[in-house]
């Protein structure tokens, strides 16, 4: 990531919000959609929703791929009651973002309907090595303005606005106490030649913005940098919010298809590592035998528990893989596995040796009938 020049940076008076909390409505000032995939005929669409119908807010799209978080970013602009959405798909082994909204900046919309290179754009600046066929989105708040109605606000006057704060100016209608938490929410939607499979919610916060950020922070071409746009006491909230020691899911039919994605935010790092444990359990916890009209109970099989290295800021593991480093892999078909103890290797997060920080997603990835890619379930594993 960039180190920005603070100095660039006026702060505007303000009063500070509550610490930053994980939203329970999906509503708030800081979205992360932890898992999109563009791969073989998977696309996924990305909906960044305002809900609010009095207020325009202005927010930089970040979409990271799954090696070290390597960045293409870009700004929206949504008035009351306004949706922004962008699509990913495989293009000849690159990743292409699609985009036709109204909510995209001028200087960038025929480009976007085209089709953005998100991979060629990342090798212009500078980065070797990306793989966006995976990856997570985040969605930062960058201003909001109090509308006064619920009528639409033309784009024009909200790149203005936008443009006069890069200038360090404040336009008027700003809400000087940053973006509300209760009006940014969003999904990613995963289909497949055109028909959706499966809808992940974005995962939201509440308390990220509390103040309005004008000059290079803002800048179209600078990083969109969690320690400048959110702050460093905010991204550590959000790290403490996530640092979690288990993850459990269930599989079934031995884990056939099925894969568990682990994003780990904010480490922007190529090389990470991370070691776990994890233990399959099947799901008859009792068998039983009958001799001479008895019915004597067994115990269930010992799990085994199974140190594991992964790597990345987005990794996905097989479930099946998991299963096949059991002591007897054909014994499990249905049943629930936890990991456990994910721990940082490498520098990264809150740092070495400590627990890490991270989303889990559960999903299906297997072939329709026409032999195609599809994603057909999606969700987030419980975690503590």
């Amino acid at each position: 990531m960039k180190k920005l020049a603070l100095s660039a940076v006026l702060l505007a008076t303000f009063s500070f919000a509550d610490n930053a909390v994980v939203s329970k409505d999906g509503l708030g000032d800081f979205l992360v959609a932890p898992l999109y995939m563009a791969k073989d005929k998977v696309c996924s669409k990305i909906t960044v929703y305002n809900t609010n119908t009095t207020e325009s807010i202005l927010a930089k799209v970040a979409f990271r791929e799954q090696i070290a978080s390597n960045e293409v970013d870009l700004p929206i602009f949504l008035s009351p009651g306004d949706v922004w959405s962008g699509k990913v798909c495989n293009v000849n082994g690159h990743t292409v973002l699609y985009s036709s909204d109204d909510s995209n900046h001028p200087a960038i919309k025929n480009e976007l309907a085209k089709g953005k290179d998100l991979t060629i754009q990342s090798y212009k600046a500078g980065n070797k090595k990306v793989d966006f066929s995976a990856g997570y989105v985040e969605v930062y708040p960058i201003a909001e303005f109090n509308e006064g109605s619920d009528k639409k606000v033309d784009k024009k006057v909200l790149v203005k606005r936008w443009d006069k704060l890069i200038a360090g100016e404040m336009p008027k209608k700003l809400v000087t106490s940053g973006v509300d938490g209760y009006s940014l929410a969003g999904n990613v939607a995963f289909e497949t030649d055109g028909k959706i499979t499966a809808i992940l919610p974005m995962k939201a916060f509440k308390g990220t913005s509390d103040k309005t950020l004008t000059g290079s922070a803002i800048a179209y071409g600078n990083d969109t940098s969690p320690s400048v746009l959110l702050g460093n006491a905010k991204k550590y909230q959000i790290l403490k919010l996530l640092q979690h020691k288990t993850a459990t899911f269930t599989y079934t039919n031995g884990g056939k298809d099925q894969y568990i994605a682990f994003t780990f935010p904010f480490g922007y790092a190529k090389d990470q590592i991370r070691k776990l444990k994890f233990t399959v359990r099947d799901m008859s916890e009792n068998k039983d035998v009958k001799k001479k009209e008895v019915v004597i109970f067994s115990p269930a099989p010992k799990p085994r528990v199974v140190n594991n290295f992964i790597k990345n800021e987005v990794a996905i593991i097989s479930v099946a893989d998991l299963i096949s480093k059991t002591q007897n892999p054909s014994r499990y078909v249905n049943g629930q596995i936890q990991i456990e103890d994910i721990t940082n290797v490498t520098p990264v997060q809150l740092g070495s040796g400590k627990n890490a920080s991270f989303y889990a997603t559960y999903f299906t990835l297997s072939k329709n009938s026409k032999k195609e890619l599809e994603i057909l379930n999606a969700y987030y594993t419980p975690v503590k």
